[in-house]
Parts: C-alpha cells; sequence; structure tokens
C-alpha cells in the first residue's frame, strides 16, 4: 500500500486556499440571517443581558462620516419617547460614539428590556435603525397571607406602582423592605416574604407571598450586673419594653430597636466615665414562641476619674481663673455632660469679649494607669468683632417706623464688642415679647439674631477692607453686621371708643 501522506497534505493546503477566496466574496442578503426589512446588520451596541457587541454588517466607508438619512425606532410601544431619548439625528453627519451613547441612554432609563442597532447604506448615506424590546408595564400588585399588615401598607413599603415597568430588581428589593418590615416594626421576627410572580422579566404582575409566623411579644425587661444605675433608671433608657397593660396589651418585639437598645446603654455607661462598659443581652422564649423576655448584662467595668485638667491656647484669659470657674475639676469622676458644660462655658467667655467663633475643644488623654485619665482644653482664640450695622428684616408689609420696636429690644449697638450672650438675650426677649405672629409663619419660626461679615459694598462705602467702619482705625477689631429675622408684626386691635 502506497502512503498517502504527501498527497493528503497537498489537497488540505489547496482547500483552505480556495475556502480562503470565497470567504472574501460577498454573500446575499438572504444569507445573512437577517429581516429584510432592516438590510445589513449593524453592531449590537448594549442589551439588558450584557452581551458582546456582534460583528459588524454594513459599514460605512472606512474614513468618512456618511450622512444620517433616517432614524427608524421598531418594536416599542411609544416611538416618540424613544426618540427624545436618542441623540443620532436625521441630516446629521454619522457617529459611532454618539450611537452607543443613545444606547446607553435607552438601556439606562429602565424602560426598555432590550435595544439593537441597525445601520442600512443606501445612496445619500445610512439610514439607523433601533430594534428596542420594552419593558412590560405592572397591571396588578397582590399580596398573599399578610394578615398583620394591611394592602395599602405594604404597597407603600415595596413603592411599586401599576403601570410601571417591571424591574425584576426593584420587585425583589421591595420584597426584602416588606421582609424588613415584618420582623422588625410589626413584630413578626420569623417572617418570610418570597415572590410568586414579578421575578421574571416577561411577568406582567407582581405577587409576594407572606409567611408571617407568630408575633413575637416582650413580657418582661431585666438588667443584671448594674451596680451605678438602678433597673428603673435603666428602663428610661431603652425602647424595648412591655405594654402599659400588661393584661391587653404587650410590646412588640422589634430586633433593630434592641440593637439600638444595646449601643444606648453602652453610651449611658461611657457618658459617666465607664469607658471599658460592656452590654449584652440575653432572649428567653416561652414554650410557644410568642413571647420573650429580654435580659441585658451590663459588665460596668472601672470607672475614670480625672486626674488633672489643663487649658491650652489662652491668650487674653489667665489660666487658673478659668480652671476655678470649671465644673469638671481634678479628682472628679468623668462626666461628659459636665464636660460638656465647662466647653459651653469656655465658649461664651470668649464670645463676651468679641471673640463669636473661638474654637474650644476637649481631649481626654488616656494613661497607664487603669481608671485615670487627664482632660485637656485646647482653644483657639480667633479675632475680636464689633458690631457693624443692625439690618431688622421684618416679614410682611408694616411701617418703616416699626423697625425702632424691634431695635428697642436689642442689647447691642453699632461699635459695641460682639457678646454672643446678649445675642442669645435679645433672641429670647423677642420671642417673648408677643409682639410678632408667630403661629401665623411656616413652622412657627421665632425671631433669631445672625452675625454676617459685611457685605462687599458696604465695605467700600467704608473706604476699606471688609470688616473695616468709616473712620475706624487699622488698629480697632474688625466688624461684623447683625441681621435680625422676625415673624410679621401682631396686629393691634381697632378702637372700641374715643379714648382709645
Amino acid at each position: 500500500m502506497k502512503p498517502f501522506g504527501k498527497p493528503l497534505r497537498g489537497s488540505l493546503l489547496a482547500a483552505m486556499v480556495a475556502a480562503s477566496q470565497l470567504a472574501w466574496l460577498p454573500l446575499p442578503a438572504a444569507a445573512q440571517d437577517v429581516p429584510p426589512e432592516y438590510g445589513m446588520p449593524g453592531r449590537e451596541i448594549a442589551s439588558e443581558r450584557g452581551e458582546l457587541p456582534g460583528p459588524m454588517g454594513d459599514r460605512p466607508i472606512p474614513g468618512t462620516r456618511p450622512l444620517v438619512v433616517d432614524v427608524v425606532v421598531k418594536g416599542t410601544r411609544n416611538q416618540e419617547k424613544a426618540l427624545n431619548n436618542i441623540r443620532t439625528k436625521r441630516e446629521y453627519e454619522y457617529d459611532p460614539a454618539q450611537l452607543q451613547a443613545d444606547v446607553r441612554r435607552l438601556i439606562t432609563s429602565q424602560q426598555y428590556r432590550n435595544v439593537r442597532t441597525y445601520l442600512r447604506n443606501v445612496d445619500a448615506g445610512v439610514v439607523v435603525i433601533f430594534e428596542i424590546v420594552d419593558r412590560p408595564r405592572i397591571e396588578s400588585i397582590e399580596f398573599l397571607g399578610n394578615r398583620g399588615a394591611g394592602d395599602k401598607k405594604c404597597l407603600k413599603t415595596v413603592n411599586l406602582k401599576v403601570g410601571e415597568p417591571l424591574n425584576t430588581y426593584e420587585v425583589e428589593e421591595g420584597r426584602r423592605k416588606l421582609e424588613e418590615l415584618y420582623r422588625g416594626k410589626l413584630g413578626y421576627p420569623n417572617a418570610v416574604v418570597g415572590i410568586l410572580e414579578g421575578d421574571q422579566a416577561e411577568d406582567q404582575a407582581v405577587v409576594y407571598t407572606i409567611t408571617e409566623g407568630y408575633k413575637l411579644m416582650i413580657s418582661s425587661v431585666t438588667f443584671e450586673g448594674n451596680t451605678f444605675a438602678s433597673d428603673g433608671q435603666l428602663k428610661t433608657k431603652v425602647t424595648s419594653k412591655p405594654g402599659y397593660l400588661w393584661v391587653f396589651m404587650h410590646g412588640k418585639f422589634d430586633r433593630a430597636k434592641l440593637d439600638a437598645d444595646v449601643a444606648k446603654l453602652t453610651t449611658y455607661y461611657r457618658d459617666f466615665g465607664f469607658f471599658r462598659a460592656r452590654v449584652g443581652r440575653q432572649l428567653d422564649f416561652d414554650d410557644s414562641g410568642k413571647w420573650v423576655k429580654i435580659k441585658f448584662i451590663i459588665d460596668e467595668g472601672p470607672r475614670y476619674n480625672v486626674r488633672s485638667v489643663a487649658v491650652l491656647g489662652s491668650q487674653s484669659m489667665r489660666t487658673q481663673p478659668l480652671l476655678e470657674a470649671l465644673k469638671l475639676k481634678d479628682g472628679k469622676p468623668y462626666n461628659s455632660q459636665e464636660m460638656e458644660r465647662d466647653l459651653q462655658l469656655m465658649r461664651d467667655l470668649y464670645g463676651s469679649q468679641g471673640k463669636i467663633f473661638a474654637d474650644v475643644t476637649a481631649e481626654p488623654r488616656f494613661l497607664e494607669e487603669p481608671g485615670q485619665l487627664d482632660l485637656v482644653y485646647k482653644i483657639k482664640e480667633g479675632e475680636a468683632f464689633r458690631v457693624g450695622e443692625i439690618h431688622v428684616h421684618i416679614a410682611g408689609e408694616f411701617p418703616h417706623t416699626r423697625r425702632n420696636v424691634v431695635l428697642n429690644r436689642m442689647s447691642l449697638r453699632p461699635g459695641d464688642l460682639i457678646d454672643i450672650r446678649q445675642i442669645r438675650d435679645s433672641e429670647r426677649r423677642l420671642k417673648y415679647s408677643q409682639l410678632f405672629e408667630t403661629e401665623q409663619t411656616p413652622g412657627g419660626e421665632p425671631p433669631r439674631v445672625v452675625v454676617r461679615p459685611p457685605e462687599l459694598k458696604d465695605a467700600a462705602i467704608a473706604g476699606g477692607s471688609p470688616g473695616a467702619l468709616r473712620g475706624q482705625s487699622p488698629d480697632d477689631p474688625p466688624v461684623y453686621d447683625v441681621d435680625v429675622f422676625t415673624p410679621p408684626l401682631r396686629q393691634a386691635p381697632p378702637p372700641t371708643n374715643y379714648q382709645q
């Protein structure tokens, strides 16, 4: 038998050459597997399934920009709405980047499930064809098994509406929110919410199935390990508690509220210097699974004492008088409320000297010795400011002379050092003067006093930089204007006799 390896190799080579030559021949339109009304297929730019672009079909001539003869939209019910999102226009040059942006815009509008584009060459240019598949519209929304919540509450929770395009992601998000509602606020910790219809792209209705289980109620709340605070004090800090009428009504169990209660108790202890306090909880269920006893287990740890208090950065005030005015002193247990009062006191002291933007912060420094810390107050005084002009803004229509009614109740006058305490006193005096119709304003906002830099035009009139008054020495403190905003003035009752 003669070997046939070489002749076979030659025949294969000839077949490959012939095939490569045939591949360059144009194929008839019927062989393209494309609807004849679309012509040659273009590039598939995007789709909801995230498919890669397909091969180009009837391409424009390389190096040229053909004219867009027409833009055709097919497949969608509302062609005009789709055209409003398409920036590729007739009688403009064809731009592939613009076409790609059009497809992205259509897909991200959440109105369409799939978008394909085709090009068809004609004598005058190209025809751009958009084949669009609409998302199905939601025809109905149903809830099955919702005894603990009405349809209206469930519908508000899932945030879906009849007539909107169906989005499977939004349907799943609605399921999660509904399950969170049942397990949290409604007190069904074992509730399970499923999707019977609406999780498929071709669905036209949304149906949720709800298996509620037992409603879990709180029968009692106790505390263990607390020596600093009594049970009664700690009960005022938590929201998980039985109902007021033990026989008829009990509190609903909410795991999110329980977690928040643990955080509140931890913060409560740390505000009093128990920086190593730890709080846990224990749940005891009865045999029926409908009742639960909550026990908060507290490990208080040591309470920290303030070893020393220091003030850094004070320039206009001596340090010793400041330390004597503070409430939280050396040797006392740490207390965040006393520390905040001391911070406000120092801000007011500097604010009374015109330094209304003084920055005062507290920094607890923990020591290696357990249960001890140093408290350092850092002060950045800033500049002192004087009162420039006082502008009165009264809501509504009023005579110009009524401004004096407001100015007479202000403690500050132009040229005075701005005192933050006097600003608060002026606001309080205006609020309780009974001169204004506070109940007729939106939200019932009371009078308020605002300190602001003078406008540039005011500075130009003064002949200097912003924050300067006419005739003011450059060494004097800069000025800030004061704005007083008030509700409408109360109308005086009409006279009832000649003497009035």
